[in-house]
């Protein structure tokens, strides 16, 4: 019997010990034309409760409108959330399962993450965008990888609220490119709109404000649009959201397919031009472009994925990223 009492209070503690958390989902359809409650379920599908269950069939799943002002709710309990999603809403006519009634086709997928008690207040077909950062470190010469991570933080409601301590959003930590140690890299899912943010240094896994890029105003802001990339440098407040230094003000397409446009200062003694792929490999250089005001590059023959160029000028180095579809 004192076995099992242990056994029981063991399990309690570790629930304890865990968190449970509620998970509040309001999606607002009072800017659907034609919605009509009476014959109009709302259902979430995603990775929440038991997966990707078509809509109509988990009643886990069908969210509420207590009030009759057309939000309707979900709340799930979860333990230690951090990530939240994929996830979309549904609308089930009639009482009959389907997956034809989405807010649309296809990625991307609603996501988030969470810490403690949380709030998600969407729009049904409101599309989010597929936003990818990335920064490169190579000014923080005492960036040791085997200790160090680099996080974001910043207004980014959906990923557990807003300005969280770096180090406590496990979705906010950014990815070494592989080949590429100076820069790191996170894709977020973001509804249109204004951001504030920032990249912080962790060190060894505890959370701190201290080791920001800089203290105080400005902070990096970015209007969502669009799916898009945003380069950074680490520490370059002059250059928030554009490229660094003077020798490239831009390329363009990005993503690319045929090829890639470099926008110059002609200004400025370039000495050559690199393509580097995702392993570090330089796979195109060019030379003899001293003062070009743009340059075209051929991309036709590069296999897809993510790729850097780099300009080599007599006072150093500029790095842009791009992706070749």
């Amino acid at each position: 019997m004192k076995r099992l009492l242990l056994s029981f209070v063991a399990v309690v503690m570790a629930a304890f010990v865990m968190g449970q958390y509620n998970v509040t989902f309001n999606v607002d359809v009072s800017g659907v034309a034609g919605f009509d409650p009476a014959t109009t379920d709302v259902y979430m599908s995603g990775d929440l409760v038991g997966g990707w269950d078509e809509p109509g069939t988990n009643p886990d799943y069908m969210m509420t409108d207590d009030d009759s002002d057309l939000i309707y709710t979900l709340v799930i309990e979860k333990a230690d959330a951090e990530h939240v999603g994929p996830y979309k809403y549904f609308f089930v006519y009639d009482d009959t399962p389907s997956w034809d009634n989405g807010e649309w086709n296809g990625d991307p997928n609603r996501e988030g993450a969470v810490i403690g008690e949380t709030t998600f207040d969407d729009v049904f077909g409101d599309q989010p965008f597929v936003v990818t950062f990335t920064v490169d470190m190579a000014k923080l010469d005492t960036l040791d990888p085997a200790t160090d991570k680099i996080y974001m933080a910043g207004n980014f409601k959906n990923y557990a609220g807003e300005w969280n301590e770096p180090g406590t959003v496990a979705a906010l930590m950014m990815e070494p490119i592989v080949g590429n140690e100076n820069f790191y890299t996170k894709t977020l899912i973001l509804n249109a709109g204004d951001y504030m943010y920032k990249y912080f240094l962790v060190e060894n896994d505890v959370p701190s404000w201290d080791n920001g890029e800089w203290t105080g105003d400005p902070n990096r802001e970015v209007t969502v649009d669009t799916t898009m990339e945003v380069s950074d440098i680490w520490n370059s407040q002059a250059n928030i959201n554009e490229f660094a230094e003077e020798a490239l003000e831009g390329l363009y397409p990005n993503p690319c397919q045929e090829y890639i446009n470099l926008a110059l200062n002609s200004n400025v003694t370039v000495e050559k031009v690199e393509i580097i792929n995702a392993l570090g490999a330089v796979v195109r250089t060019v030379s003899g472009v001293p003062f070009l005001k743009e340059l075209q590059i051929q991309t036709s023959d590069l296999n897809k994925g993510i790729y850097f160029v780099t300009v080599h000028t007599g006072q150093g180095t500029q790095t842009a990223r791009f992706i070749k579809e």
